[in-house]
């Protein structure tokens, strides 16, 4: 759910001039983000950099003299301490260089602590604050003037054989060398820790093979390591020994594993091949072999666009902070996947060399690294080839506020966080006649004020409520909101108090009241404000204590549902009452035993019985309530299960997996209109759908209804408009830029024929009458008729075997059309739409169709009669033919479309070479038409001389000014203005202001007059 949005900024460092033979000045080959994000060091051949987020200016560098390059070698990698004090860089020569990092100034940029920005004074006086940057040095202060990191080279290690692998721990580096094959632990110079002994990897009975390691990626979070060793892929831990589980097997070469990258909020390992795929494993426990769950082929998604192109093995795999997305980089390129294997956007084209003159994003041919900054709205990319044009680029990103906070039953909106603002979706109010245009632009942007990001930066959450009248969004600190009708935003007029907590855990709307989970020094709080009064502490309208860090918060109806860290979910009742509203507790529930880690759960619904919803106690909504938990990939239902024994408090709830692989899912539980209890899982590929969530509950249908394919990411459904709205990141180039653009396409999916489609398969007519009943006034519901009637048609017509006549769905679908005012166009349009072959089968299901081209002449449908025309021709008799033409002319004539009568009457004439078959069609409509008519006039009483006399058109109309010609030249003999224009735009040239020459220019033809103008 992470998409590119505008062109890449590219930083550059000042560098020595490059002398032959010498790697100073060359481009980097390494980037590494520290543990806590504040800061991320770039490696180049002679030099180790020490970079800023925000500000991203550059804090220190260490050029290494030649000396150093002779003895130990260039850089070829280097590696973060977790505590980012001490970093440590691996050389060409197989030595360890360890430096130790001083920060000098810890209240700038990213990371410092609340109430460290500098006076308003100073801070004007410097630079006006962009998102994140609340403090900078004067600009024309050369680097180490103001220094706030330093970096200081502490000790030289020469590992001996060579080393193959390396990452850093708290305490040790893992260094994998080569000959012979061994792992060993090095502590950091500075920790006083126990030398482990070196291990050699023959003596590792987990390990296949005596090969050497050629990877390792180690998660702090999980406790965990992946190895690669030559073909295999291992999960290891270290406790008293090396203890691991084989979890890939290759096999063959192509399916090497050459990269990793663990994503700990998923239990997720992604495996980078040789052949270009990423294999993603499930990661249960420390003693089970993670489980492949999904494959991510770029080179069949690449086919399936229309796009030869050919990625190259696998170079580098990143995460998204929020485990959401993941990133690819490829030989000759990248790519952007969502959890479980959406394609977001990719890089590969195949008109590069056309489409570009000159072109300096070099990370679009082949990268080498990446990481994605805090928040994930900013992807560093090192690019394959290094270059001194550019270090590092930066790409912006925008990401779907699910990513944060899934808020299933808020199906209709979708909000999307970006570095300095936020965009709202504004799809509903389109009208339907511009919902499927493929141009429109459905998104508000709302920049947050610059005074907020320049200290908060980033936005963590962002919520919008369900009439989209109020925004909220929360940083790193403190909390601000939008009026939408106002456009006016609220920020706390204290910083103090903004900076005295942060929002943990996610933002709610009830009306125009705004409810927020927080940490304030420690304290879990529930903060309710108004939206009318002032951001104050002395103006919260109530405050609610919780032991435990809230995992997140759910609103459904008046109640407020608040699922915290230790597994307890508690249920509170919004009360208002004259001058304020109050959280009132009416129960909780543990659910020990039953969800194994609340950090696990991504998205809570609430399922009340309809009776309970309607009369019961809202004080007992818990005992009667059934649940929907998102945990990891699995939409799970806990439906309480009561003996007659069990007390209120005596709970016991049935578990069931409804599906699995899920990255997002929508409700509708308290909507109105067409599949208002309906559910829908997005599982990457597809979208399962459950009409009616009570019968999920009851136990009557488990598995999904339907499965809808989707081929982009859905980020909101209008269930009312019978459509997905989904998004997908598009790359355009220029022979004029030198750079990419990158720019969100929005994409509007109707889904009403797929669900049409499962119903009639299963031949339930009547559901499906029901469900299309509730659609009928949409401006696009024949057109969804036509897709329903058009794919089941294709199908079963391609079918190898062909299908018996039991199995066809086709002649049910028009039964089902046959209750629609729509019937008679949706099978003309079909039939337009597709080839002749298919025609037979069409028609003997819906009906001869000289039959139905005289239904539409009796329905005084004389414009979707003449489409039936060239159907005609084919399956029916000359005579039949020649009838039926006369009677379609005779009609369009007496409706005065004439436009529509010249067009029959060029298909006619195109059947035959003579004019036979337009003649006797001319000759049939005599009796039909008045004497004056024109058609009359168009048959002369001698056989016609000439075919082409019989394209009447319709009586001439006087203009209401006569026609002016304009002569071709002016009285100079030059060519007017307006005709080169002409003759420009007609032959895709460009007039240029310049006289001179017709020229090359920009890649561009330009032309211009030869002359020399008066003075």
């Amino acid at each position: 759910m992470y998409w590119p949005s505008a062109p890449a900024r590219r930083l550059c460092a000042p560098t020595q001039p490059t002398t032959a033979g010498d790697e100073r000045g060359a481009g980097a080959v390494h980037i590494a983000l520290a543990r806590d994000a504040s800061m991320w060091l770039a490696v180049t051949p002679s030099a180790l950099q020490v970079w800023g987020v925000r500000p991203t200016e550059l804090l220190a560098a260490l050029e290494r003299t030649q000396l150093s390059l002779d003895e130990y070698g260039a850089n070829v990698a280097a590696e973060w301490r977790s505590d980012t004090r001490a970093i440590v860089v691996h050389t060409a020569r197989d030595t360890l260089l360890f430096y130790d990092v001083y920060v000098l100034d810890e209240s700038f940029g990213y990371g410092a602590e609340p109430g460290s920005v500098p006076p308003a004074a100073l801070f004007d006086a410097t630079f006006r604050a962009e998102a994140g940057e609340h403090y900078c040095t004067a600009p024309d202060a050369p680097l180490g003037a103001h220094a706030r990191v330093r970096l200081a080279f502490r000790h030289a290690l020469a590992v001996a054989p060579r080393i193959a692998a390396f990452t850093a721990f708290d305490t040790y580096v893992l260094v994998g060398t080569a000959e012979p094959a061994a792992v060993q632990l090095v502590p950091w110079p500075d920790v006083d820790t126990i030398a482990q002994p070196t291990v050699l990897v023959r003596d590792l009975a987990f390990v296949a093979e005596a090969a050497p390691l050629t990877c390792v990626v180690y998660s702090r979070a999980m406790a965990m390591l992946v190895w690669i060793v030559a073909q295999r892929a291992y999960v290891v831990g270290f406790e008293d020994a090396w203890e691991g589980t084989c979890f890939w097997d290759a096999g063959d070469e192509a399916l090497a594993p050459v990269a990793a990258a663990v994503n700990a909020r998923f239990s997720l390992v992604a495996l980078g091949h040789a052949d270009g795929d990423v294999r993603l494993f499930e990661f249960q426990t420390p003693h089970e072999a993670p489980m492949c769950v999904a494959t991510l082929a770029l080179g069949a998604a690449l086919r399936r666009d229309d796009v030869r192109a050919v990625p190259g093995r696998v170079c580098a795999l990143a995460w998204t902070p929020d485990g959401h997305a993941l990133w690819v980089g490829y030989e000759r390129g990248w790519a952007l996947w969502s959890t479980l294997g959406a394609l977001l956007v990719h890089s590969f084209r195949d008109d590069w060399d056309m489409a570009v003159r000159t072109f300096r994003d070099a990370f679009m041919h082949g990268t080498r690294a990446a990481f994605f900054g805090p928040g994930g709205t900013e992807l560093y990319v090192l690019a394959a080839a290094p270059s001194t044009d550019a270090l590092v680029h930066v790409v912006p990103l925008v990401r779907a506020a699910r990513t944060m906070q899934t808020a299933p039953d808020d199906a209709g909106t979708a909000v999307l966080v970006e570095n300095d603002g936020v965009r709202i979706f504004c799809g509903d109010e389109l009208q339907d006649a511009g919902l499927l245009a493929h141009d429109h632009d459905a998104w508000r942007h709302v920049p947050v004020p610059p005074a907020y990001l320049a200290e908060h930066w980033p936005l963590r959450y962002a919520a919008l409520s369900s009439d989209g009248r109020f925004l909220a969004v929360a940083g790193r600190r403190g909390l601000a909101h939008f009026s939408c009708a106002s456009g006016r935003w609220k920020t706390f007029a204290q910083d103090a108090q903004a900076r005295a907590f942060a929002v943990r855990g996610g933002l709610v709307w009830f009306e125009h009241v705004l409810i927020a989970a927080c940490d304030a020094a420690g304290e879990i709080q529930l903060r309710v404000y108004a939206r009318d009064t002032e951001l104050a502490n002395a103006h919260l309208l109530d405050l609610v204590k919780l032991p435990s860090p809230v995992v997140l918060l759910s609103l459904f109806d008046t109640s407020l549902l608040v699922y915290t860290a230790d597994n307890m979910l508690y249920h509170y009742l919004i009360t208002p009452t004259e001058h304020h509203l109050r959280l009132r507790l009416c129960g909780s529930i543990s659910f020990e035993g039953i969800v194994g880690e609340p950090a696990r759960v991504r998205a809570l619904s609430w399922l009340l019985p309809p009776g309970q919803q309607a009369l019961g106690d809202p004080e007992h909504d818990l005992a009667v309530v059934s649940l929907l938990f998102l945990i990891d990939a699995k939409l799970v239902l806990l439906r309480p299960t009561r003996t007659a024994d069990d007390t209120d408090a005596d709970v016991a709830y049935d578990l069931h997996i409804l599906h699995e692989q899920v990255e997002t899912y929508f409700t509708n539980l308290q909507g109105r209109g067409p599949l208002h209890n309906s559910l829908w899982a997005f599982d990457g590929q597809s979208l399962a759908l459950w009409p009616d969530v009570h019968a999920l509950v009851a136990g009557d249908a488990r598995t999904p209804s339907a499965v809808l394919p989707l081929d982009a990411y859905p980020v909101c459904l209008l269930l009312a408009r019978g459509v997905v709205f989904a998004t997908e990141g598009t790359v355009s180039v220029r022979r004029t830029l030198d750079t990419a653009s990158f720019r969100l396409h929005a994409r509007t999916i109707p889904f009403l024929h797929a669900l049409l489609r499962v119903y009639l398969g299963r031949e339930q007519l009547d559901d499906a009458l029901d469900v299309a009943a509730r659609y009928r006034t949409l401006d696009y519901f024949a057109h969804s008729l036509e897709l329903l009637v058009h794919d089941l048609l294709e199908e079963e017509a391609d079918a190898r075997p062909p299908l018996p006549p039991t199995q066809r769905r086709l002649p049910l679908a028009l039964q089902f059309l046959d209750h629609f005012d729509h019937a008679l166009q949706v099978v003309a349009s079909v039939a337009r739409k597709t080839e002749a072959t298919r025609w037979p089968m069409l028609f003997d299901a819906a009906g001869p169709a000289p039959d139905l081209l005289q239904a539409c002449l009796d329905e005084g449908d004389a414009d979707t009669a003449r489409h039936y025309l060239l159907i005609v021709h084919e399956l029916a008799d000359e005579a039949t033919s020649v009838a039926l033409t006369a009677a379609v002319l005779h009609a369009l004539e007496s409706h005065g479309l004439w436009d529509a009568v010249r067009e029959v009457l060029s298909f006619v004439r195109s059947l035959d070479d003579s004019g036979a078959r337009l003649e006797a069609s001319l000759r049939a409509v005599q009796p039909l038409v008045a004497d004056d008519s024109p058609l009359r006039l168009a048959v002369p009483d001698a056989p016609l001389a000439s075919p082409k006399r019989a394209l009447v058109a319709a009586p001439r109309r006087p203009t209401s000014q006569p026609s002016r010609r304009v002569p071709a030249e002016t009285p100079t003999g030059l060519p007017r203005a307006h005709t080169l224009r002409q003759a420009a735009r007609h032959a895709s040239l460009t007039l240029s202001p310049a006289a001179v020459p017709a020229r090359h220019t920009n890649g561009r033809i330009v032309m211009t007059p030869t002359h020399t103008p008066r003075q």
